[in-house]
């Protein structure tokens, strides 16, 4: 059985982008994903220069922050990501779509210096409604894969009353013997997060079961190979 742990959000605040590298030091994670068009990422960048196995994609955002592009359908006057609340009955045009992931890809190239290691999106953005036609296109350009079209099976349950130590065993064995992916927010909460995400304290639990002991043996034990989409590439 292989897992992907993957951490999402590196970058959006230096609490979030320092709890994501403790645990990949201290606990299980070998995967995360960037929000490139957050202050944090370049500082992050720093943080992980001497760490080789963790692996670093793109989490593609139109839901977060400002726009790296000119476009007349993804934000508001100012420039912003509209919030997902806003977005139930709103098209987005496909070329906007496209040439803004592009951009945040680009942004990514630009500051790492090689290409990422998968994509996947902050509220699952990547493929709401049509936008997967933009996704696909860049995953074949670039050539890198895609959370939710790859062979590992998406898993979205470390959530709520499953954030703990019980939950995350409790979730390996549901798909003992699969190749998953599982999607996680571990972090730091810091001042800025707090006043930012309305999911903030549960961040550091996630962190703290990353990192527990209990999680290390059970992993071992039942010869849970931790893994990450290079490592899969390759």
């Amino acid at each position: 059985m292989k897992v992907i742990i993957n951490a999402d959000d590196f970058g959006y605040t230096k609490g979030v982008t320092e709890g994501i590298v403790e645990g990949h030091k201290k606990g299980i994670i070998r995967s995360t994903t960037a929000l490139c068009n957050m202050e944090y990422v370049e500082y992050g960048k720093e943080l992980i220069k001497d760490l080789p196995n963790l692996a670093v994609g793109v989490h593609l955002t139109l839901t977060l922050g400002k726009s790296l592009t000119q476009n007349k359908t993804l934000t508001d006057e100012k420039g912003c990501f509209y919030k997902p609340a806003q977005l139930i009955d709103h098209t987005f045009d496909i070329d906007e779509v496209y040439q803004e992931f592009k951009a945040q890809i680009e942004k990514y190239i630009e500051i790492f210096g090689h290409l990422p290691s998968h994509l996947d999106s902050h509220h699952g953005m990547h493929d709401f409604k049509n936008n997967y036609l933009a996704t696909k296109r860049l995953s074949e350009e670039y050539g890198i894969p895609v959370r939710r079209y790859s062979h590992y099976l998406f898993v979205s349950e470390f959530v709520k009353d499953n954030i703990s130590i019980e939950g995350f065993i409790r979730i390996l064995d549901k798909y003992k013997g699969q190749d998953i992916e599982i999607m996680t927010h571990p972090g730091y909460c810091d001042l800025e997060l707090y006043q930012k995400s309305s999911y903030s304290l549960e961040r550091v639990k996630e962190l703290y079961v990353f990192c527990h002991p209990k999680i290390k043996k059970y992993i071992k034990e039942n010869n849970i190979i931790l893994t990450n989409y290079m490592e899969v590439e390759e």
